[in-house]
């Protein structure tokens, strides 16, 4: 069972099987990343009109769309597009949710009060609403989504690490500590951000899928990529008028979403349990 230390911060597995699913699925997204694209039999880019619509065949595993591009070198080209752009948006946020947090525990007072106005303020605009306003100052692209998912996301990590160092802040050895004449910052560097990892890491799990769904609503509404680019949710959108004839158009990046998402949310779900237990052994 994982014990992790009050004082070290030290967060050990709490078994080999939760240390391999997640080594896995750290390598799988790398894989995404690097290897998928090469491994594709087709240019995703490539138009061939002759071979529109076509059927699954050992050349086109997944058949071709109605531009006559492989079907399966765009899934796995959507794939790197799309884990790529997951990461970078739950690693910037976190990073600006966290900063904010932080201060806004460690001061306190009318900081922590203007701060969490200020999360408050940008969560209540929906994300569409966001995309559009940054879509209509930056034009359609990748760089949009990214900063728009970026600009609502960052307010859930602050609020989340807010709330867990207020809690640590209330511990025994952190009072100690501050009895002892420790400085705020050696504090929170020594005692409180390695303990808050657990509700952080939950989080990001759970991010990466909010961001996927995101993502790829957004650009099935056309407020994401450019048009022709090899992207999940553009996939079914670009495909929804052959939906009756062709449903594999529509269902191969469908259940692809899916599938990542529901894999992390375990992920998710095992992390989450995993600092349940850790909590629990504070108690004992």
């Amino acid at each position: 069972m994982a014990i992790r230390s009050m004082t070290g911060g030290k967060w050990i597995p709490k078994s080999v099987a939760g240390f391999r699913l997640g080594t896995f699925v750290i390598v799988a997204g790398i894989f995404a990343i690097l290897v998928l694209p090469f491994i594709a039999p087709h240019d995703p880019y490539q138009v061939q009109f002759l071979y529109r619509l076509k059927p699954p065949t050992l050349d086109f595993p997944l058949g071709t769309d109605a531009m006559g591009r492989c079907v399966f070198s765009r899934l796995l080209y959507g794939a790197r597009l799309t884990t790529a752009s997951a990461i970078i948006v739950v690693l910037v946020s976190s990073g600006l949710g966290t900063l904010f947090g932080s201060i806004a525990a460690m001061c306190g007072g009318l900081v922590d009060r203007i701060l969490m106005r200020i999360c408050e303020g940008v969560s209540v605009f929906p994300t569409l609403a966001i995309s559009m306003i940054i879509a209509g100052v930056l034009g359609l692209g990748l760089n949009a989504v990214i900063i728009a998912l970026i600009a609502i996301h960052w307010t859930d990590y602050a609020r989340v690490v807010r709330n867990a160092i207020i809690v640590e802040r209330s511990r025994t050895y952190v009072l100690a500590a501050e009895s002892l004449g420790a400085r705020s910052f050696w504090i929170a560097r020594k005692h409180i951000f390695p303990n808050i990892t657990g509700p952080l890491l939950t989080l990001g799990a759970y991010s990466m899928s909010w961001v996927i769904l995101s993502f790829a609503g957004l650009s099935f509404l056309g407020l994401g990529v450019e048009p022709g680019t090899p992207e999940w949710g553009l996939m079914i959108a670009e495909s929804r008028n052959y939906l009756r004839d062709y449903p594999r158009l529509v269902l191969a990046p469908g259940l692809t979403i899916a599938a990542f998402v529901v894999a992390i949310n375990f992920l998710g779900d095992m992390l989450g349990d995993r600092f349940r237990l850790n909590q629990i052994n504070y108690l004992h």
